[in-house]
């Protein structure tokens, strides 16, 4: 299962979901700003640090590819390696979801019940 060319797949994946990520996040900002509100902690992080998050591919990536390349690494520590890219892009998802589109559906119903948002 893991490959060289399975293991540039997942880090490419990894890439995009950052890359959308941040710039679902620059959407964000001109959205909130531009209604006067605030903008969610998460989405800041995203739109201000965003760019170092390329270091996490890269790092699993240049790891991972290390250690397909050495023959006495059993074959289920080469597997894990793999598996644990999957993870952190799964995870980059979830994060992404948590910081650009969640803020969106959550909304301040106030004590006369409308929707402040």
């Amino acid at each position: 299962m893991s490959s060289f060319r399975n293991t540039v797949v997942v880090a490419l994946m990894q890439i995009g979901v950052i890359v959308a990520g941040v710039l679902a996040a620059g959407l964000c900002r001109k959205a909130w700003l531009s209604s006067g509100l605030a903008m969610p902690a998460p989405a800041a992080m995203l739109y201000n640090y965003g760019v170092i998050a390329f270091a996490i591919p890269v790092i699993w990536a240049v790891f991972t590819l290390i250690l397909m390349r050495r023959p006495e690494i059993a074959d289920e520590i080469k597997g894990l390696a793999f598996w644990s890219g999957v993870l952190v892009l799964v995870l980059l998802i979830g994060f992404v979801w948590h910081a650009d589109v969640s803020p969106w559906f959550n909304f301040d119903y106030g004590i006369g019940g409308g929707i402040d948002a």
